[in-house]
């Protein structure tokens, strides 16, 4: 069962083709050892054994401190990933199926690891000189990110339950995870030295007031997302865009970039205070995990901006498509010449959106 270029081809492609390759995985998805023995066990095991090694060569520069990992805790940190991946698996699977989709754990196994190889990826480089665990946290969240996407296809939660078991089932699976840190953790604390799963804990990993942030964060993104997939837009037949419309677009797309480089400024002064070795307090901590989860990807910010204002998501996508092509086919008819002379009106600012 264990196939090292199929596991390679499928964390390729989770990676950088992560809604096709999960289409493809689907008919082997239903058995829970093919998985394990193909994906989450690798992972696993290569994640850890990683951590270890860069251990050696980053633990007096990394965010963690001097101390180095060893071969007991590195034990104990996969002993501890199986157990997570286990209880992730089942918490989501389990309240799927009370949300109206499949109570299925091996499916729920496949999308779980399939969703947080950026996270095994996380887990493997944290111990990398100055950036590991900034690296780490924020490929930490787009795994959050890409198990928004992939429980429908692997799960089947009807569209408008979709929020509803995602938060749930993230207060549910941190709940789970806080209350085995706080047990199985402290049983292998004193293997590990000071710096076990379980004194992360108290040091903000899964306390309570640090997650707050992060998980609000998340949350917030995914409400954001939800909203902005159930808007619906007409096109006018014509296929012409409006200058209103244009003007509309360019305030939002100016607007997301003053909140980006607001967002990111904030994260940065954090990191340089973490990078500077200054006292980091919970609140702190608080603040750069909720950073991470703003300046992720996904264009919320940009979503937020459009529904903020009681916009058309939908329409705005559409402007933009509009306008990008009227940029590559320039006054290839009627239509694009209309739309080409209203691009080439504000061309310099319009530009590096429609370029993107």
């Amino acid at each position: 069962m264990i196939d090292l270029n199929r596991t390679l081809g499928l964390v390729k492609g989770g990676l950088f083709d992560s809604e096709q390759t999960w289409r493809s995985y689907l008919p082997e998805a239903g058995c829970w050892r093919t998985t394990a023995f193909l994906l989450t066990g690798p992972l696993i095991i290569v994640a850890a054994v990683a951590a270890y090694i860069l251990g050696f060569l980053g633990s007096d520069t990394s965010f963690l401190g001097s101390f180095r990992p060893t071969i007991i805790s590195t034990i104990v940190s996969i002993v501890m990933m199986v157990i997570t991946a286990g209880v992730v698996a089942f918490v989501i699977s389990a309240l799927a199926g009370a949300f109206g989709g499949k109570n299925n754990f091996a499916f729920g196994l496949a999308a779980t690891t399939f969703a947080f190889i950026p996270g095994y990826v996380g887990k493997a480089v944290t111990w990398l000189p100055w950036i590991g665990f900034l690296l780490s946290l924020g490929l930490f969240v787009y795994a959050f990110i890409l198990l928004w996407k992939v429980i429908p296809i692997y799960l089947d939660v009807p569209s408008d339950r979709r929020v509803g078991h995602y938060i749930l089932s993230l207060l549910a699976t941190f709940v789970v995870l806080f209350i085995l840190s706080m047990t199985l953790g402290r049983l292998a604390m004193p293997l590990m030295g000071d710096h076990g799963f379980a004194d992360m804990t108290d040091e903000g990993g899964f306390n309570s007031s640090s997650n707050s942030g992060f998980l609000g964060g998340i949350t917030r993104q995914v409400e954001l997302m939800d909203e902005a997939e159930k808007d619906k837009f007409s096109p006018p037949k014509d296929g012409r865009l409006s200058e209103k419309q244009v003007n509309e677009y360019i305030r939002v797309m100016q607007r997301t970039e003053e909140l980006q480089l607001e967002k990111s400024n904030q994260f940065k002064a954090l990191a340089d205070k973490a990078d500077n070795k200054e006292e980091m307090s919970l609140s702190d901590l608080s603040k750069m995990m909720r950073g991470v989860t703003e300046i992720a990807g996904l264009h919320t910010l940009e979503i937020e901006v459009v529904k903020s204002a009681g916009g058309n998501w939908a329409e705005h996508r559409w402007v933009h498509d509009i306008l990008r092509a009227a940029w590559i086919q320039k006054d290839i008819n009627e239509e694009g010449k209309h739309n080409y002379q209203l691009f080439q009106d504000q061309e310099a600012v319009l530009l590096k959106y429609v370029a993107q």
